[in-house]
């Protein structure tokens, strides 16, 4: 009989560890389903938790004008830094050539930024004799940019939101034209 009454009486204790057991589970789901998808080529994606502004340091724009990255508020932005000297970075710019004509959101702005302390006439060109014709690149020779966005070392590429701030970084080259990089950018561009 104390079987029985400590089983029936345990009972609303279980029923209620069973209720915040899928309660927490649901929380958790949610919360993963608002993560960004990294997977794939993007698993070296890491988001800023949380996002941080921009820093208002100049560069030179592929037009040669000097601009900051706040300049493109309103737009998601993929900014790339790369130079001409560097063998990962290289490996990489084609998939980003490939992912300015898969991707033609006008809400999403893709930009290299060259750290070659010869500017526009030693990147440029370079970029031609790779067949690199979607993009142009921007110039940051002094990479004053790349050190107060506190990036380690090149390649490197950030993404910024819309308001300016920094959503993400992945160090590293990657295939910015797979799927994993297509649903990536498409998340924060669903985001706003």
């Amino acid at each position: 009989m104390r079987f029985n009454l400590v089983s029936v009486a345990g009972l609303p204790i279980l029923a209620a560890v069973v209720v915040l057991l899928v309660a927490t589970v649901t929380l958790r789901a949610e919360a993963a389903s608002s993560d960004p998808p990294i997977a794939g080529s993007m698993i070296k994606f890491v988001a800023s938790d949380p996002p941080v502004p921009v820093p208002d340091t100049p560069f030179i724009s592929a037009d040669g004008q000097t601009i900051k990255l706040s300049d493109l508020k309103g737009r998601l932005v993929l900014v790339n830094f790369w130079a001409t000297w560097c063998s990962p970075c290289i490996r990489e710019l084609p998939s980003i050539d490939n992912l300015r004509r898969a991707v033609s959101d006008p809400r999403l702005e893709i930009i290299l930024v060259s750290i070659d302390r010869g500017g526009a006439k030693v990147h440029q060109p370079f970029l031609e004799k790779l067949g690199i014709t979607a993009l142009t690149s921007a110039s940051d020779p002094r990479a004053a940019l790349l050190r107060a966005l506190k990036g380690p070392g090149i390649p490197i590429t950030l993404l910024i939101s819309p308001q300016s701030q920094v959503l993400g970084r992945l160090i590293g080259d990657a295939e910015w034209d797979s799927p994993e990089a297509r649903a990536l950018i498409q998340y924060y561009l669903d985001a706003g």
